[in-house]
């Protein structure tokens, strides 16, 4: 059985968190363009939770180390009519992908209220946020998404709490293959929500059902950025590339 990412829900622009998001946001942008034929803008925000030693996520407030540049001239942005895709690498404690959609969300009350104030007489389109990460863990988190998110435009594969370390994370590649290949494969979950129904969708990008116990998948799957497979000791598997053990 096929399901299809974005299905019902085509995004027109790309906002990635750094650094995390950078690889999966490529891989993203790359299975996108040959599904629909067009290149996806991508901007970049940068978020710190975790990078500064002695932290705990748990009573740390995120921190805006890059953020997007608003306007009409080169490099900047406007939010007005886009759907607008977040992507991360793991959904952890949920901290820095709320905080993202919160000043997302207060960026294009702003938006609109500067256009009401300029251009009275124009429609305001609104934006709309989803977000792509490769996993979801699934332990207690320490914010929430909005419903309007995780009842349609959330994707992710649900993976039990462990440490990832994702092939683009390791110093030794070699070394991280034969650690892959030496533990073995068992499952992982698709997350699963309802779809939004909307009008003139564009084709599907198709995948093939995750089965409890094969995490063979097909390339295309989650826009083929999420190949992440659980091994047998609770390591992430990610493209047949396993932790280093410190799960």
């Amino acid at each position: 059985m096929e399901e299809s990412y974005f299905e019902d829900w085509r995004p027109t622009l790309i906002i990635c968190i750094a650094a995390g998001g950078f690889v999966p946001t490529r891989i993203l942008r790359s299975f996108m363009k040959a599904e629909y034929g067009c290149n996806i803008p991508i901007q970049t925000i940068g978020l710190q939770l975790y990078d500064l030693e002695g932290r705990d996520p748990a009573t740390s407030p995120v921190e805006r180390i890059q953020w997007l540049s608003y306007g009409t001239g080169p490099g900047q942005v406007q939010l007005q009519g886009h759907r607008i895709l977040l992507v991360d690498e793991v959904d952890d404690s949920r901290k820095t992908l709320a905080h993202a959609v919160s000043e997302l969300e207060q960026d294009i009350e702003a938006e609109r209220l500067q256009q009401k104030q300029s251009n009275p007489g124009q429609h305001w389109q609104a934006p709309e946020l989803g977000v792509f990460v490769l996993h979801n863990k699934l332990r207690p988190k320490l914010a929430e998404l909005p419903s309007y998110i995780m009842n349609a435009r959330y994707w992710a594969f649900d993976i039990d709490n462990c440490w990832c370390v994702y092939p683009w994370d390791a110093m030794h590649i070699y070394d991280h293959t034969q650690t892959a290949e030496a533990i073995g494969l068992t499952g992982c979950r698709p997350h699963k929500h309802e779809r939004r129904q909307s009008s003139g969708c564009p084709p599907p990008l198709q995948q093939q059902q995750l089965e409890e116990q094969d995490c063979t998948t097909a390339p295309g799957e989650a826009a083929a950025a999420a190949n992440g497979h659980v091994a047998a000791n609770g390591c992430i598997l990610i493209n047949g590339l396993a932790a280093d053990g410190h799960c």
